[in-house]
This record gives structure tokens, C-alpha cells and sequence, in this order.
């Protein structure tokens, strides 16, 4: 019986294809360390044909092959490089053409067979991922389309509401252009009749002086003993001087009265004409809080329905203004109940804008209190950081996000961010990233470059550039350049062009 646990050396009457092939099989099969009917064992093969295949006088098949490359990979824990393999197969397949035509043939087809399938396979997968691509666009084009459609709605009522106060201003500018108008003339009369009385003050003294020259006079010839006669002159001169004293009195009390109306419009007619708009304006929201809460919600539902924007926003600013948090609660509620939500959300987003930031952080948990699973309270909400973010100040930003954060209100914070970062106008942003701390305005500028519009952040470049932020403009370039490459070419032209 022949010994297959060793390798004998190959035989001279090999095909030269075959004995390339099986040089190359020994010299794996070698890396293992196992004799030929170890191996054969372990792979559950027939040790005489297993010993045939690697002397070369049989040309082995495929699986056998694959088989041993499994094999010293696991020994090796690693896999054999790929252009080993190719060299293995290429001799496999030049050997089996020698020894087998027809099984070269056969293995020829199920070579291309694998091929065909592995590009099927490869289409399929490609085909999933194009088609999840495909979903994840679609969905993208469908969510920005409906923000397309809420900011044009939001652009638009913005534009109404403003037409409407600005009707409203003409009005009472034209109003009171016809009052200053007034105030100009009597103030040019009262100049006027103040010239004349500085005149007649000024003859009444040197009638005074006139007279005074004539008693010290008189007085002199009387006490030197002349003439009678010269004491009725005196007694007449003292009662001129006396008259021209009383008159004298008289012409500087109505020049000081002339001078108390007219010093204050020629001293600041423009503060004192605002200041009067002021009050007035002041007097006005005051009268409309103070109506019966019934009254202000059947006037703010009948501005709603007849699209009255401009009175419906005067009542929104006095009740946002004037009101504590619970009544404006309960108008609100009112509101939204009687089937008037957009104007109860109109509502909440002018107390954000108008209310003390106390007040406001009063108002906005009482809102979670409402019904429907909290969708009302959430949606005012919304409405209220959203306002909120994009029309107060820096400072009152600032303010109200400590306020929100020492009460435990980080979602609401977050949320201020969010709106501030995608919504709030380029100047206002760049104020606000000026006043925050480094590591909060580094933190918002990485919102920004995800949620900014293009077409906005050139403007807040050129805000940031003019109030000398260098640090956090190079910051937003460089997230810009990094996050959006495809944009940011065509960003810096904005920029250069804005400039120009």
C-alpha cells in the first residue's frame, strides 16, 4: 500500500501546465504542517487522491482548490492575496484544457456562470442603493417643498401685517403732522408777540431810567430850598416814576409768561412731539387691555374673519403689552376653542415679541397645560420661540435663555438656537453671536451651517465682517468649506458681490 502521508517529488512525464498547478498547490499545502492523510481526514477526501492531486498525475477539481485556500487561511488568519489566487486558477484552468477538454469546458461555463451571477449580484445591490438614494431625495424634495410653501404662507402674512401697520402710521402721522403743524405756527406767534414784548420792555426801562434821572433831580432842588412850584414838579415826577415802575413790572411778568410757553418747543420740538406719541400710544393700549376680556376676544375673532390685520395687531400689542400671563391665557384659549387658531397663535407670537421676559416665562408652561395631547400648547409654543428668536434684541435673547436653562427648560433653549440660527435676520445674528460666550457662539455657528438657507448667509458674512468678528467668520468659513463644499464657491461670490 502506498504511503500517502508524505509528498513524493513530482514525475518527469508531467504536463508542464499540471506541474506548475501543482507546485503551487504543494507549496500551500506545505504551510499547513499536516501529512496528506491528516488532511485528508480533516476534509473528508480520499488520501490516495488527495496525494494524486498534488503529485500532479491528476489534475484536481475546483472545490478542492477553494477548499485549500480555506484551509491556510485559517491557519494563517488571514486571507491569501488575491493575485496568488489568480495564479492558482489561471494554471488550474491551463492544466484541465491539457488533461480534460470537456471538463475544462464545463468548468469554463460555470466560471462565466459565477461571473454572470456575481454582476447580477453587484446590479441588485447597486440597485438598492440608488433606489434608497432615490427615497431619501424624494423625501428631501418633498420636505423642503413644504417649507417652501410655510415660509411663502409665513412671507406673506408677515407682508399683510405689516401693510396694515404701516396704513395705520400714515394715518397717525398724518394726524399728527397736522398737530405739529399747529404747535409750529402758535410757537412762530409766540415768537413774534415775545419780540414785541422785549421791545416794549426795553422802552418801558429806558422810560424808567428817564424818569429816575428826573426825581434824583427833583429831589436835589427840593432839598437845596428852591421853589415851591418845584415840589409839585417833584410830587409829579415821583408818581411817573412810580407808574413806569408798575408798567415795568407788568412787561417782564408777561415776558416771563411768553418765555414759559416758548422755551420748551424751542428747546427739543421733536422730543417733545414723540414723547406726546408716546403717551398717547401708551394711553391707548392701556384703555384696550383694560376692556372686559369678553369684549377683547369677540373684537379679536371679528378681525380675524374680515381680515382686519391692522386693528387686530394693535389689539394683540395692547393685550401682549398690558395683560398678566393668566388672562392672556385665557384669551388665547378662548380663541383657539371658538375655532380661530391662526389668530391665537398670532396672539401668543406678539406676546413674544412684546411681553417681559418674566412674564413670558410664566406664560409659556401654563401653554402645556391645554388639551389635545398638548398639540395646542405646543404649537403656540412653537410659535412664541419662533417670534421670540427672530425680533428681540441680543441681550434678551441671552437673558431668556439663562432664564429657560436655571428652570429646566433646555429643550425650549435648544429650540430658541434653532430658530435663531435658520430664521433670525443676518444683522440681528451677528449682534447676537457678538454678545454670547465664545463657546455658545461656536456652538451656534455649527446650527448654522446646517440649517442656514443659502441664499442668507452672505448677508451674515458681511454683518460679522463689519463688526470685526474675524475669529467666528473664519470659524463659519472654514464649517462652510468642510459641510457644504458644492455651495461654497458660489456663497463667496454672493459675498464679493453684495460688497461691490
Amino acid at each position: 500500500m502506498v504511503d500517502h502521508s508524505s509528498l513524493r517529488p513530482l514525475g518527469e512525464d508531467v504536463p508542464e501546465d499540471a506541474a506548475r498547478l501543482a507546485a503551487a498547490l504543494r507549496e500551500l499545502f506545505s504551510s499547513l504542517g499536516l501529512s496528506v492523510r491528516r488532511y485528508a481526514s480533516r476534509t473528508h477526501r480520499n488520501a490516495g487522491a488527495v496525494s494524486r492531486y498534488l503529485n500532479g498525475t491528476r489534475v484536481p477539481p475546483w472545490d478542492f482548490v477553494t477548499e485549500l485556500f480555506i484551509e491556510v487561511a485559517k491557519q494563517k488568519k488571514a486571507p491569501l492575496r488575491q493575485e496568488a489566487m489568480e495564479l492558482i486558477k489561471e494554471s488550474h484552468r491551463n492544466a484541465l484544457k491539457v488533461s480534460n477538454k470537456r471538463l475544462h469546458e464545463v468548468q469554463t461555463l460555470q466560471d462565466q456562470l459565477e461571473e454572470a451571477d456575481a454582476r447580477v449580484q453587484q446590479a441588485a445591490i447597486r440597485e438598492q442603493v440608488l433606489m434608497e438614494g432615490l427615497q431619501v431625495r424624494e423625501q428631501r424634495i418633498a420636505e423642503l417643498e413644504t417649507r417652501h410653501v410655510e415660509l411663502s404662507a409665513r412671507r406673506d402674512k408677515e407682508i399683510r401685517e405689516r401693510e396694515g401697520t404701516v396704513a395705520e402710521l400714515a394715518l397717525a402721522r398724518e394726524s399728527d403732522s397736522d398737530e405739529l403743524a399747529r404747535l409750529k405756527s402758535e410757537v412762530d406767534q409766540l415768537r413774534v408777540e415775545l419780540q414785541r414784548a422785549k421791545e416794549s420792555s426795553a422802552a418801558a426801562e429806558e422810560r424808567c431810567r428817564a424818569l429816575e434821572e428826573r426825581l434824583a433831580t427833583a429831589e436835589e432842588e427840593a432839598q437845596a430850598g428852591r421853589e415851591a412850584m418845584d415840589s409839585d414838579k417833584l410830587e409829579e415826577a415821583q408818581r411817573s416814576a412810580e407808574a413806569a415802575k408798575a408798567l415795568a413790572d407788568e412787561l417782564r411778568q408777561q415776558l416771563d409768561d411768553l418765555k414759559a410757553r416758548v422755551d420748551p418747543p424751542t428747546r427739543a420740538p421733536a422730543d417733545v412731539f414723540l414723547h406726546l406719541l408716546e403717551e398717547r400710544a401708551r394711553e391707548k393700549a392701556q384703555q384696550l387691555a383694560g376692556r372686559p376680556v369678553d369684549a377683547n376676544i369677540r373684537d379679536l375673532i371679528r378681525f380675524s374673519v374680515k381680515g382686519d390685520s391692522s386693528p387686530r395687531y394693535e389689539l394683540a400689542m395692547a393685550l401682549a403689552q398690558w395683560s398678566t400671563p393668566e388672562v392672556f391665557l385665557g384669551i388665547c384659549q378662548e380663541v383657539w376653542s371658538k375655532g380661530h387658531p391662526t389668530a391665537a397663535t398670532e396672539l401668543v407670537g406678539r406676546a413674544a415679541t412684546e411681553m417681559s421676559l418674566a412674564d413670558l416665562g410664566v406664560l409659556l408652561p401654563l401653554l402645556l397645560e391645554d388639551g389635545e395631547d398638548g398639540r395646542q400648547g405646543n404649537q403656540l409654543i412653537h410659535a412664541a420661540l419662533y417670534h421670540f428668536a427672530y425680533f428681540r434684541s441680543a441681550s434678551e435673547v441671552i437673558a431668556f435663555m439663562r432664564l429657560l436653562s436655571e428652570a429646566g427648560w433646555t429643550p425650549w433653549v435648544n429650540k430658541i438656537n434653532t430658530h435663531c440660527a435658520a430664521d433670525r435676520k443676518g444683522v440681528r445674528l451677528a449682534e447676537l453671536l457678538h454678545e454670547l460666550a465664545p463657546e455658545d457662539a461656536y456652538a451656534l455657528i455649527e446650527m448654522i451651517v446646517r440649517l442656514r438657507r443659502s441664499g442668507d448667509i452672505p448677508a451674515l458674512l458681511l454683518h460679522l465682517e463689519a463688526l470685526g468678528l474675524d475669529a467666528y467668520l473664519e470659524r463659519l468659513l472654514s464649517r462652510l468649506a468642510d459641510q457644504r463644499p458644492d455651495e461654497y464657491e458660489g456663497l463667496l461670490e454672493g459675498v464679493e458681490l453684495a460688497r461691490d
